[in-house]
């Protein structure tokens, strides 16, 4: 019926260490599940960094490839000239850029200069003139244009000297001969 102590002891200590192999054993589990859980964070993160790193990248240069001005005017010339010329024609309007001359317009019966019907036109555009030349911002927008021309004059010479061989030395023949544009196409025709 009973148990000696002895036993009863040993019974104990056999539970104790079963107890304490079950322990280690579920501390390992969990170790193990801890890593596991870790290394798929650890993997998913660095895909996602990964994948944020190419679309930046993606996106920076796409950036650079619609702001570089030489490969939008190499690609689109005949757009950049249009762009060139609108935006001669803005900064003309804007600074009252009439060439210079001083043109008479016929209106009704009396006549006017240009300067005449411009400030009869409203004086806005002449508010925003004189702030512009006050502001100094007239010199920086009439050099940027002049920038801009030289730049897409260039690009058109070399454009028009890639696709037409010969059109330089053609010009340059033109250019430098007096007369009517039907003597100066004559001449530039007779050279080649």
């Amino acid at each position: 019926m009973g148990q000696s102590s002895d036993q009863i002891r040993q019974e104990i200590d056999q539970k104790r260490a079963d107890a304490g192999d079950k322990i280690d054993q579920l501390q390992n589990q969990v170790q193990g599940t801890t890593e596991q859980v870790r290394d798929q964070v650890q993997e998913s993160v660095e895909q996602v960094v990964d994948q944020v790193k190419g679309t930046v990248d993606d996106t920076v240069q796409q950036v650079k490839q619609s702001v570089d001005f030489h490969k939008q005017v190499e690609e689109r010339p005949l757009v950049m000239l249009g762009a060139a010329l609108l935006g001669g024609f803005l900064l003309g309007g804007m600074t009252g850029g009439s060439g210079g001359g001083n043109h008479q317009h016929q209106t009704g019966h009396a006549s006017m200069s240009s300067h005449d019907q411009g400030f009869m036109q409203g004086s806005a555009a002449s508010g925003i003139r004189t702030a512009l030349h006050k502001s100094g911002l007239e010199e920086t927008i009439s050099s940027a244009a002049a920038a801009l021309m030289g730049s897409v004059t260039d690009q058109l010479k070399d454009t028009l000297d890639r696709n037409f061989p010969g059109f330089a030395d053609k010009m340059q023949t033109a250019q430098s001969k007096p007369g009517s544009f039907a003597e100066k196409a004559h001449e530039a025709q007779s050279t080649s």
